[in-house]
């Protein structure tokens, strides 16, 4: 009970300084909300403590500065793949070395971590390559407590490896454990057993703070997500497990043009909903729209209604249930698109694109699938924000 006081506190602190924020607080769910309700794509090996541990692609060549270091990161960015490798965590000391390649896994650039931010005393606990401004992004956090180091830790870095310069640098007891970021900024927090905890939204471009709230327990995790009012909103899971909901004032919204398809999937206890020939129960079962699979939705919303919606799940259209109906959607940016030039294209899923691939669902002609998306032979793997898509070729238009 104590817990739960102490959390609505923190909730009401945050109303308090609700005019001059732009991370605005929408609901604080406690330990009362269900796993369907987050991904956990931000921290994909599934351990909410520190350093994400993200390795798609072992193979890539190791250059001499990273030779005797663990790999813990390789992920795919929008010029190749990042990696970022480090000594082992029982050793005494710290390095840190992050490798951008190309598209064919040749080095372009080799950045250590410690030398550019000056600092060989923090641990780097998260990492990410900013795919608009091709900004390299990290933090040097407190292993411990801040004041055995004066405070002088948990800064966030943002650096050009292109031009090797430091863009901008964060006040100390910004950022340990993870970060994210999106189109225009970067959601990070600070915190340590019984220091001071805050979550912070900072702009991304020049790392000025929009937001500092103040938190009871410490941040351990933070997902962003479009709901089909087209607004964007953080959902952050504290130490305690409770998770608390936020509106990004300024956030990106969902143009016309830019809208790809809103992806359905079911919530409910038993993972599935039928999908029904009538929007009733009355009505004859035709399928089932399954729950998110690595993350992803089943099938795609058609028509959205006050109690039943119309979805189409592999060319099968139907209504479901809206009480344990979950939708997302996915927005196109700037970039070349690919466009569906046929009726049901398409789009497949696999982890492995040499392993077969599986029909994750299919879009009408002329709808626009991705706007980032790399060649991958006979398919282009798609940049949507999920993982493992891909489409052939021969069933889309680069317009």
């Amino acid at each position: 009970m104590k817990r739960i006081a102490l959390s609505l506190v923190a909730l009401l602190t945050m109303m308090s300084t609700l005019q001059a924020q732009r991370l605005v607080p929408v609901e604080n769910f406690g330990a009362d909300w269900q796993k369907s309700m987050i991904s956990t794509k931000n921290k994909p090996n599934g351990i909410i403590y520190r350093l994400r541990v993200d390795k798609q692609n072992e193979n890539l060549p190791l250059v001499e500065e990273a030779r005797g270091l663990e790999q813990f990161i390789s992920e795919r960015i929008d010029i190749g793949w990042l990696a970022m490798y480090r000594l082992p965590t029982s050793a005494d000391d710290y390095k840190f070395i992050v490798v951008i390649y190309d598209t064919e896994e040749k080095p372009l650039y080799t950045v250590d971590l410690g030398a550019v931010s000056g600092n060989n005393y923090c641990e780097v606990q998260d990492v990410r390559w900013d795919n608009d401004t091709h900004n390299l992004l990290f933090n040097m956090a407190c292993p411990s407590y801040a004041h055995n180091i004066d405070g002088k830790g948990s800064k966030l870095h943002c650096y050009n490896p292109e031009r090797q310069e430091m863009v901008w640098s964060t006040d100390w007891l910004t950022s340990n454990d993870i970060f994210i970021l999106d189109s225009k900024f970067v959601f990070c927090s600070y915190g340590f057993t019984s220091e001071k905890k805050f979550l912070f939204m900072l702009d991304k471009f020049t790392g000025k703070v929009y937001s500092k709230l103040p938190f009871t327990y410490k941040v351990e995790y933070l997902e962003l997500q479009t709901e089909s009012n087209g607004r964007e909103y953080l959902y952050a899971i504290d130490y305690n497990d409770h998770l608390f909901k936020y509106y990004v004032d300024g956030g990106k919204t969902v143009p016309e043009t830019g809208k790809v398809f809103t992806v359905a999937y079911a919530v409910s206890d038993d993972g599935y909903l039928n999908i029904r020939s009538l929007p009733s129960m009355n009505g004859r079962v035709l399928g089932k729209l399954w729950m998110q699979d690595h993350g992803l939705g089943r099938g795609i919303l058609l028509e959205r209604g006050a109690t039943w919606s119309k979805v189409c799940v592999d060319d099968v259209e139907g209504w479901v249930f809206n009480k344990y109906l979950g939708t997302q959607n996915w927005v196109g940016g700037h970039g070349p698109k690919l466009i569906a030039k046929q009726h049901s294209t398409a789009i497949w899923v696999g982890n492995n694109v040499d392993g077969g691939l599986n029909v994750f669902c299919s879009v009408d002609k002329g709808t626009i699938i991705a706007d980032t998306f790399f060649d991958q032979g006979d398919y282009y793997e798609l940049r949507t924000g999920h993982d493992y898509l891909f489409v052939k070729k021969t069933d889309v238009i680069v317009k």
